[in-house]
Order: C-alpha cells, then sequence, then structure tokens
C-alpha cells in the first residue's frame, strides 16, 4: 500500500487541530440561537401585552364616549355589556344595577347568555354573587379548575369555565356589578390587568350614578314645577274665592240691609201711627194696622232666623236629634201649618200605606218640608196642586216637592242653592226675601246624608227632590213622634179660600 506523503499528512492533521474552534463556534451559535428565541418569546409576550393594552385602551374610550353622551339608564347598561362581550372578548357579558335600598337586582342587560342561562344567574344573586361582591376586592374571578364546589355547580350551570366580577361603588355603597363569562377559555389575570378591571369599573359606576343623580334632578325639578303650579293655582283658586267670598259679604250687607229695613220702616211707621193717632182711628184700620204689624214682624222674625240657621250650620253647630218618623204624618203638620197662607193652591200628599219609618231629626225635616213647600207657595198660580210624595229605594227613600208654576231655566238649576241667589222674576220682585230658604235645605239634608236637586222646564212647573238614608243603624236620642194625622194612601189636603 502506497503510503501518502508528508506534505499529505501534514493538511490531514489540520482539521484535528481545528475540531475545538469548530466545536466552541456551535456552542456561541447555539447560545445565540437560544438568545433570539428568548427575545422573540418576550417580543411575542411583550407584543401580546401592548395589543391587550390597546384594545383595554380602546375599550376604555369606546366606553367613555358612550356613556359619558347621555344620562339614559337602559343605554349605559346595555352599552357596558355591549363592551364586554365585543371590545373585552367575553362570550357572555352582563350588568346589573341594583336598588338603593333593599339592595336587589333592579336593572339588568346582558349579551350571549340565554334568558334561561340568565334568569339562573340572578337566582344565585343572593347565595353566592352576593357575599363574593362584599369583599373589598376590585376584581373577582372564579374559574372552573380551581373553584370550590358550589361555584363549579354554578359555572357548570352557566356553560361557562370563567367567570369575571367587577363590583361598581360610589362611596365604598355598592351601586352594582358587571359580569364576564369565557365558555372555552380559562381566564388569568395579571396586576395589569386587575387595574384595568378596576378603572373600567370605576368608569362605569360614575356613569350610573350620574345618570340616577341626573333622574333624581329631573324627578325633583318636575315635582317643584307641579308644586309651583299646584301653588299657583291654589293662590289662583283662593284668590278667586277670596272675590266670591267678597261679592257674597258685598251682596249679604246690601241684601240685609234691604230685607231689615224694609220691615223696620214699615213697623216704625205703623207703631208711631198708632202712637200718635191712635184715639183717631178706627176699630177696622187699627185692625189693619196691628196685622201689617204682625206680618212684618213675622218677616222680620224669618230673616234673623235664617240668618242664624245658616251661620250655625256653616260653624258645625247643629246637632242632629234622631228619632223615628212616619213621614206622611210630618207632611201633614206641615200642611196644617201653612194651610192659611196657601191661597188658593191645593196642597196634596202621595205616599204609599207601606211607605217605610225613617230615622232623621224631626225639627230639621219639617224645616226642610217647610222651606219647599213654602217656596212652592209663591210660585203656584189659583187652581193648581203642590204635591209632596215619596217613594221607597233600596238605599232609603226619595221626598219630592210638585208644584205647577212658571219653572226654572236650565241655567239657573244648579245656582238656586246658592247663598243669597234669587231667580231675578216677577215673582221675586213682589215678594223679597234672603234667597237662603234653598241653601238652608241643601245643608240639612246633607247633615242627614243625603242629596237634594231640581228638576224643571220653564213652563212645566219644578219638582224638589231630596234621598234620606234610611238610618236604621243611628242612635236614636228621643222617641218622639210627630202629631198624628190621616195615613189615607192619597191625600188631598187643605185648600183655603
Amino acid at each position: 500500500m502506497r503510503r501518502p506523503h508528508k506534505k499529505q499528512k501534514a493538511k490531514r492533521a489540520a482539521p484535528r487541530k481545528q475540531a475545538p474552534e469548530l466545536s466552541k463556534a456551535y456552542e456561541e451559535l447555539d447560545k445565540n440561537a437560544r438568545t433570539l428565541i428568548r427575545t422573540d418569546l418576550q417580543l411575542h409576550r411583550a407584543n401580546d401585552r401592548f395589543n391587550r393594552q390597546i384594545s383595554q385602551l380602546h375599550a376604555l374610550y369606546r366606553l367613555g364616549t358612550t356613556i359619558n353622551s347621555t344620562f339614559d339608564l337602559e343605554i349605559i347598561l346595555n352599552a357596558i355589556a355591549e363592551s364586554m362581550a365585543k371590545d373585552l372578548d367575553f362570550e357572555k357579558a352582563g350588568i346589573v344595577f341594583l336598588e338603593k335600598t333593599g339592595q336587589k337586582p333592579f336593572q339588568s342587560a346582558y349579551m350571549g347568555f340565554t334568558p334561561t342561562e340568565y334568569r339562573y344567574f340572578l337566582d344565585n344573586f343572593q347565595g353566592l354573587l352576593s357575599p363574593a361582591l362584599q369583599q373589598e376586592e376590585e376584581v373577582y374571578l372564579q374559574t372552573a379548575a380551581y373553584a370550590p364546589a358550589e361555584w363549579s355547580a354554578f359555572l357548570k350551570g352557566l356553560g361557562v369555565e370563567s367567570l369575571l366580577l367587577l363590583p361598581m361603588r360610589i362611596k365604598s355603597r355598592l351601586i352594582g356589578f358587571i359580569v364576564g363569562a369565557r365558555a372555552h377559555v380559562t381566564l388569568r389575570l395579571s396586576e395589569l390587568d386587575r387595574r384595568f378591571y378596576g378603572m373600567y369599573a370605576a368608569q362605569a359606576s360614575s356613569a350610573i350614578e350620574n345618570s340616577r343623580l341626573y333622574e333624581a334632578l329631573g324627578q325633583a325639578n318636575l315635582t317643584l314645577e307641579e308644586k309651583v303650579h299646584e301653588r299657583t293655582k291654589n293662590l289662583v283658586d283662593a284668590n278667586e274665592r277670596l272675590r266670591d267670598l267678597d261679592q257674597v259679604k258685598s251682596n249679604f250687607i246690601s241684601l240685609v240691609s234691604h230685607e231689615l229695613r224694609t220691615p223696620l220702616t214699615a213697623i216704625k211707621g205703623f207703631v208711631s201711627t198708632l202712637f200718635h193717632y191712635d184715639k183717631e182711628l178706627t176699630d177696622d184700620k187699627r185692625r189693619i194696622y196691628l196685622g201689617v204689624l204682625n206680618e212684618e214682624t213675622d218677616r222680620l222674625t224669618r230673616l234673623i232666623s235664617d240668618l242664624l240657621d245658616i251661620s250655625r250650620i256653616e260653624a258645625g253647630r247643629v246637632d242632629i236629634r234622631w228619632a223615628r218618623i212616619t213621614v206622611p204624618l210630618l207632611v201633614q203638620k206641615v200642611f196644617d201649618t201653612l194651610a192659611i197662607k196657601s191661597g188658593a193652591a191645593t196642597l196634596a200628599k202621595d205616599f204609599s200605606a207601606k211607605f217605610p219609618e225613617i230615622v232623621a231629626d224631626p225639627d230639621k225635616l219639617e224645616q226642610i218640608l217647610m222651606n219647599l213647600v213654602s217656596n212652592a207657595m209663591r210660585f203656584t198660580p189659583s187652581g193648581t196642586t203642590i204635591t209632596v210624595s215619596g217613594r221607597a229605594v233600596p238605599e232609603g227613600v226619595i221626598l219630592e216637592v210638585r208644584d205647577q208654576g212658571p219653572g226654572i231655566p236650565f241655567s239657573q238649576l244648579e245656582k238656586i242653592f246658592d247663598k243669597f241667589y234669587r231667580l231675578d222674576n216677577d215673582v221675586n220682585r213682589k215678594n223679597p226675601g234672603t234667597g237662603l230658604g234653598l241653601p238652608i235645605c241643601r245643608a240639612l239634608v246633607n247633615l242627614h246624608g243625603g242629596k237634594i236637586w231640581v228638576e224643571s222646564e220653564e213652563g212645566q212647573g219644578a219638582r224638589f227632590l231630596f234621598t234620606l238614608p234610611l238610618n236604621l243603624d243611628r242612635p236614636i236620642t228621643s222617641p218622639d213622634q210627630p202629631p198624628a194625622g190621616p195615613e189615607d194612601s192619597k191625600v188631598s189636603a187643605t185648600q183655603a179660600a
């Protein structure tokens, strides 16, 4: 075999001398490669963190832009739920606003949850969510891999792997919370993420609180406007009532002055005549003068009596003396009293034989009937009839005084029960009065728990009707009965020539 040349041997031996240097170079290359890989991994992680921070800042910006442009709570809640789902990549998200006093869910908005899942979520508020939210942490996280048994079952019921709760507080008071859930990824939070979610919840809290304050301010302004409007209306009404009262006072002074002056003038004149010329007067004239004095004295007595009655009624100083009354007998008593003044009018009563007894004040009921019948007598022409009738109804009785006079214009039907109001017609002009009879009747009927009204057409007469409850539950303080009289089912009473 041929041996190599010495020079060739030297050439072959050289690589062996260079091997340590190559090995060292390879090691350096491997080290550099590892450094590059670590650097790339760090850059990748930094890029992920950077992208996540950009997304978080973008989410804060979008959320702030939306919720700071409105005070509508529904819009704010929906915007937060949408931001959690779209900007922060939560597959299921929601926001719950708690009522101020009971700390119970009051308003909610959610995305990703089915209605059944969200109802299940809220049903566990008291048992799981509320205790977790009462902690001082700004972020509360539960994951299926590390959750306690109760929470694990809860997460399974929601179909999620991770659940994030962000308490919203104003001055340490819990006003609601934000929820975010991921179904397939276990959520892990860095300290930076926790700070972000704290800021996110704080911004949402401020927006909700501002909305509530704005709503409260708007309600306060509305309430204030309503109160101002109400007070203004009350002042206008009070001013109107003062004007009405002032007018009533003027009418009262004018009326009373006139009504008092007329009989007093007549009394004074005839008394003076009798005093100075008594011996010169014949018996017939003396009788006429004394008759006028008697009538004018009666007129003055009626005026004072009406004024005292209306004054006592308005002051609430009228006592009702309850007694059992047979109404037809009381009507006959009124007829007997007024028969001498009825003129050519016929006084008739119309009551069924089974007309029920009632419990009322006999004197007050007699005064009501006396006023109504006397009023009818002034307007009833000769040859006509004034009828007092009654009928039973389930809640009591209805009494009616009907005449065949000229009737009352429709526009005056309500006014005739006003104090001092009198129809402007020939009858009233010839027969002065106070205009207090009907108001007294209405007040006395009201004291008995009934109501009074009039039905009339011009030229068709008038019907004054009033109701009286049976009042059988009233305590009867006096067993006295009105004087006895005929109890015919239909009676035509006294007619004066």
